[in-house]
């Protein structure tokens, strides 16, 4: 269970090493530091987690930072790192320590870039950055071969590297509300994932090599500019729901006969001259 730093109590300091200990202390001193010069409320409240002596969890959710207290770097056993809703611009590349990282969330802050530093943290399972101002991914993004949740939502992301298909453990991936006009090649190479969004970009064409995803069960399209789908799309063998509404598509490939499992399937504002067959069921919901 999370604590909250002002209710740390002797029983909670005892079971903390004094070098863990001796860092929260430092680090509480720093945020009502920087709370303080901001506004007279000062409450920006630390929530952390002990395991083994070790603080394993730690949450600075809303406390005004500018950048991460260099600190945070200090705890070497961090698994879970909450960093929302703050004013954060630059990571430091000092985060490659925390090299047991599993849970990073930096959503909601003022990022421009994807930190490559972060692509260092091969131990991720769970990277959120929306709700940034991120406009470009490294290519060594590909390195986080474990992580299996990625959200970049409302960034302004104009392409993807071809790289990402490297992250082979993916099974969420988030990218709606940017300015993406095409997905790489690489895409295909998702194997494990399961569910996508990409509404409200600006995509125009999507790669034949999303044939490959045969575990993808949702994927949402809507509000781009596709014109047309590919004939791979067929392969989408566990597909559940397709969200193409608000696109200019004319029709649609005979190939979406095969979509053994599709659910629904939202084709509204889109200038389609008919409607497959295939499509007219009682167990497919059209919207």
């Amino acid at each position: 269970m999370m604590k909250y730093k002002e209710d740390l109590d002797s029983k909670v300091k005892n079971s903390l090493s004094s070098r863990d200990y001796r860092h929260l202390e430092d680090l509480n001193e720093l945020v009502k530091h920087s709370s303080e010069k901001k506004t007279y409320d000062n409450s920006c409240p630390i929530y952390f987690e002990i395991e083994c002596s070790s603080i394993v969890k730690l949450s600075l959710v809303s406390c005004r930072l500018s950048s991460i207290p260099h600190i945070v770097f200090e705890f070497e056993k961090l698994k879970v790192l909450y960093l929302n809703k703050n004013g954060i611009k630059i990571i430091s590349e000092l985060i490659e320590k925390l090299i047991f990282l599993e849970v990073l969330s930096i959503a909601d802050n003022k990022l421009g870039v994807f930190p490559e530093s972060i692509t260092k943290l091969t131990s991720l399972k769970s990277l959120n950055l929306a709700h940034n101002n991120i406009v470009s991914m490294p290519s060594s993004v590909g390195n986080l071969i474990h992580l299996s949740h990625l959200a970049l939502n409302d960034n302004h992301l104009g392409t993807l590297p071809d790289s990402i298909g490297g992250l082979k453990s993916l099974k969420t991936l988030y990218l709606k509300d940017n300015k993406l006009e095409n997905l790489p090649e690489g895409f295909g190479s998702l194997k494990n994932l399961k569910e996508t969004s990409i509404r409200n970009n600006c995509l125009k064409t999507i790669p034949e090599t999303i044939g490959n995803l045969k575990n993808l069960h949702y994927i949402d399209l809507a509000n781009n500019s596709l014109e047309q789908l590919p004939d791979t799309i067929g392969g989408l063998e566990s597909l559940r729901s397709f969200g193409l509404d608000g696109n200019k598509l004319k029709e649609l490939p005979d190939s979406i006969a095969d979509l053994r499992s599709l659910k629904t399937i939202q084709l509204k504002g889109n200038p389609l001259k008919s409607i497959p067959d295939a499509l007219l069921k009682e167990s497919i919901h059209i919207v």
